[in-house]
Parts: structure tokens; C-alpha cells; sequence
């Protein structure tokens, strides 16, 4: 799979449900500023399973880590834990969808709050509350997750991402910054609350054509394509299938293969792995804003990027990691942390046709040691490393089912 598990977060809050407003009733406009004379804030965030995680409050809540994603256009809370306390404004239940394949969901929504950052406050503010928990972003990435956090940021500042440093730069709207010769500006349109860029496909037969993605730090995976938007774009003869993620409305599900390159203006990316979901999936998605796909965070990460939502415009910087290869599990399973902030790691999925599902492994089973390493002393990056090791490479595993141990080697192999 394409970038480990695929916590796909594919524009969640694009197809809210929402009842209507009371005639006459006046929404006080939210926003967001600096609390103090600075000309910059520097926010420190964490980086799991290629995905941002920045700490923010509402109202008088304590501290919550949220994703930041630039393909959501509302704040979400997914989850909130016995200890979590948590004060909402105006709240009243609604019936929320988006992608994947299930059933709508329950959820509240709540105007009016105040929303803190390091050195900032939003006020008016909006929040969604799901009444249940169906992403399990915290066992998925390692650690408590509580919400999804977009447009709310980056439609207040200037938004400067640093994957190499893990810090976030926020500036005010009017600032004129000096952009560096070696970056290179990308016009980045706003429709919906969602940024899009357009990029170059060449496919596996020779066709190159034109595709309009969603700018999507939410996505872990490097390019997703929908291929009921365009008849040209065409399924690669090799694939494999994967689970790629949950959306507001169930599982999705479909296939992972290689492209031959994506251009993105002046910068080109050879052999690499797309997703492509089943249709069923993303049926609400199809029609919007007539995209084609996401642009995901293992492309992201390899700039220094600059969301300037106010001036319409993507910068991207290259940094040391420009130049790496992709990567993607191929050891064929994948795994949790039933236990979040513990380095305890349960096989949550196993791909068909995979070296996991030759060797017996089945979701459910505990994973003890890789290569003699017990898995207590392993972080959930760590872990990914290895399953996204190269072709040849042999894991020995040991795991538990029920009770009982077991030990397998698996060989790693490029199934796409």
C-alpha cells in the first residue's frame, strides 16, 4: 500500500447534511488573529504516518491534538476520552455523510466557540462532533487524536509547513513574503473552502493528460485518481488491492498501482504509487468541483510548503527529502495501537494476495519482535520503516494469537 494504512481523510466534510437554518437567524463570522504584536507564530506539530498533529484547544478544554488538513472545510472532533472535558456553544444534533461505503452518521454541531493556538484565538467558531467514533485515529496513529483542523486555519493566515523541522509558520493574511529563487509558485484555486492545483499524469501506456487535485495534507499517500472523472485515465495492468482508509461514511476500498510520472509545474516524480478507490466509495465526491483526485502528504513532505490562501497561491520549496523513493508497505499487513501513546501494535488489516496472507497472519494478532527488536521499544514510525522495507528484504516476525506465539519470516515484495 501506498504510504503505510492510509488514514485517508478525502475531503470529510464536503457532503455534511446539515438542516437548515432558522429564517432570520444571523451567523456571527468566525475568524481567527494573532494575540500579541508578532509578526509571525512558530507552532511545533509531530509527523505520523506523513500527517500533521498540532495541539489546540476549544474553549476552556485542555490541550487536543488535531490533524491539519487542507482537504476539510470544518473542525471535527472524533473523539473525546472520559478524561477530555469539553464545553460547546450552541449545539444541536445533525445527520452527517461523506465518503466511503456505510451508513449516515449522528453527529452535533456547535457555533459560537473559541478556538486557541500557540499565540492565536479564533473566535465564532465552528465544530463538528461526531456521537461516534468511526476513524480510530488514535489507535491508527499511535497516539491520542481528537479532531481534524483545516480551512479554519488556512483561510486566516499564510501558512508555511516545514516537514524537515516539524514547525508550522503562521502569518497574517497581508504579509508580503520573500519567497526564495529556488521555490517555485504554483496557482492554488479556492472552491468550496478546498485548494486545488492542477498537475500531469503519464500513464503506463504512454497518455499524458491534465488532472485537477485537492491539495491534501490529510491524505498520507502520494496521489489518489478517480477514475470515473475522466475516461482517459486508465487502472494500471498491475495492481494490487488495499484497504485505503475510512471516510465519514464507512471503509474504503480499491487498488494500488504504479504511474510512469506526475509533474507538478517544473517538478516531475517518476514510478509512482497511486491510489485509485472503488467508485462506490467516493460516489459523493465524483461531481465536485469536477477534481480528479487528491494531491497527498508523501508529496508534500518532500517541500517546504507555503499555503497563501489570501493570494491564491502554492509555494513549494524542495527539501532533502525531494529525492527519495517511494515507499509503500509491502509486507501486505498492516497494524494499530490498541493502547494509543503505548508501543503495543495489533495486525488491524491483511491485503489479499500479500506475503502476510501467505504466511497465515490474520487481523487480530499481536506483533511481538521484527528482526529480533521487541516491538515495545519500536515507535509506530519505526514500525512502518520496516514493513515498507525493499524488495528481498526478509522480515522474521514473531507474534501472538490468543495466547499463543508464532514466528514467520516474510520475504518483502513489490506486488505493483
Amino acid at each position: 500500500m501506498a504510504k503505510a494504512f492510509y488514514p485517508v481523510l478525502l475531503c470529510l466534510l464536503s457532503c455534511f447534511l446539515l438542516q437548515p437554518e432558522a429564517k432570520g437567524q444571523t451567523i456571527p463570522q468566525d475568524t481567527a488573529y494573532f494575540t500579541g504584536n508578532a509578526k509571525k507564530i512558530k507552532i511545533p506539530f509531530k509527523l505520523v504516518h506523513n500527517l500533521i498533529v498540532i495541539t489546540v484547544k476549544i474553549n476552556d478544554s485542555k490541550p487536543l491534538n488535531f490533524i491539519l488538513d487542507s482537504g476539510v472545510n470544518s473542525t471535527l472532533i472524533t473523539q473525546l476520552n472520559f478524561t477530555d472535558s469539553l464545553s460547546l456553544n450552541n449545539s444541536r444534533k445533525i445527520t452527517v455523510q461523506g465518503l466511503g461505503q456505510g451508513f449516515e452518521l449522528e453527529a452535533l454541531i456547535s457555533s459560537g466557540n473559541n478556538m486557541f493556538l500557540r499565540g492565536i484565538e479564533g473566535v465564532n467558531h465552528e465544530v463538528y462532533v461526531l456521537l461516534e467514533d468511526i476513524f480510530n485515529l488514535s489507535t491508527r496513529m499511535g497516539m491520542p487524536v481528537h479532531g481534524i483542523i483545516g480551512y479554519d486555519i488556512f483561510k486566516n493566515f499564510i501558512v508555511k509547513i516545514n516537514y524537515n523541522t516539524q514547525v508550522i509558520t503562521l502569518y497574517k493574511p497581508d504579509t508580503k513574503l520573500r519567497i526564495s529563487k529556488r521555490a517555485e509558485v504554483q496557482e492554488l484555486s479556492i472552491e468550496d473552502c478546498k485548494a486545488y492545483v492542477y498537475a500531469k499524469v503519464r500513464q503506463y501506456n504512454g497518455d499524458s493528460l491534465n488532472v485537477k487535485l485537492v491539495v491534501d495534507t490529510g491524505a498520507s499517500h502520494s496521489l489518489s485518481l478517480y477514475l470515473p472523472t475522466n475516461d482517459k485515465l486508465k487502472l494500471p495492468p498491475k495492481v494490487m488491492e488495499a484497504y485505503l482508509g475510512r471516510g465519514l461514511s464507512g471503509d474504503i476500498h480499491g487498488k494500488i498501482g504504479r504511474i510512469n510520472s506526475m509533474s507538478l509545474g517544473r517538478h516531475q516524480f517518476e514510478n509512482l504509487p497511486a491510489s485509485y478507490p472503488d467508485e462506490q466509495a467516493i460516489k459523493v465526491a465524483l461531481n465536485i468541483a469536477n477534481r480528479n483526485g487528491n494531491l497527498g502528504s508523501d508529496i508534500l513532505k518532500r517541500f517546504t510548503v507555503i499555503f497563501d490562501y489570501p493570494h491564491n497561491r502554492l509555494v513549494l520549496l524542495p527539501n532533502r527529502k525531494y529525492k527519495q523513493p517511494f515507499s509503500y508497505n509491502i509486507a501486505g499487513f498492516e497494524v494499530s495501537t490498541p493502547m494509543p501513546g503505548y508501543n503495543v501494535y495489533v495486525v488491524s488489516n491483511v491485503s489479499e494476495n500479500s506475503a502476510a496472507k501467505e504466511a497465515g497472519i490474520k487481523p487480530g494478532d499481536q506483533l511481538m519482535t521484527i528482526n529480533g527488536k521487541h516491538c515495545y521499544d519500536l515507535d509506530l514510525n519505526n514500525i512502518l520503516n520496516l514493513l515498507e522495507g525493499k524488495p528481498g528484504h526478509q522480515l522474521k516476525l514473531t507474534l501472538q494469537r490468543n495466547t499463543t506465539p508464532y514466528s514467520v519470516t516474510l520475504t518483502l515484495q513489490n506486488r505493483i
